[in-house]
């Protein structure tokens, strides 16, 4: 399913026995306008999940030549930060 979340392990639907998350967005004068957050949940089966979603856009004329460029680059940070969460899991996570 690929709707800015991915699973380290586990299945939808199961209860959250615990949860981290974290968010933050950027301030005015920013070359983009946007928010990015991050999720890490336990679930009652103590499957690990996390996300990461990201939405933003242009504030600024010269933020708009490079933005394709932004969003490859975001992309690729939740497809790389989801895999080591994944591979930490299999080394032993909590």
């Amino acid at each position: 399913k690929n709707d800015g979340h991915a699973a380290a392990n586990g299945s939808p639907g199961d209860d959250v026995k615990d949860r981290f998350s974290f968010a933050h967005g950027c301030l005015g004068g920013h070359l983009l306008a946007g928010e990015e957050s991050f999720i890490l949940e336990r679930r009652s089966d103590d499957s690990v999940w996390y996300g990461v979603r990201t939405f933003s856009r242009p504030a600024h004329p010269l933020a708009l030549a490079s933005y394709p460029i932004v969003r490859v680059l975001q992309r690729r940070f939740a497809r790389d930060s989801t895999r080591a969460m994944a591979e930490g899991m299999a080394e032993g996570g909590p």
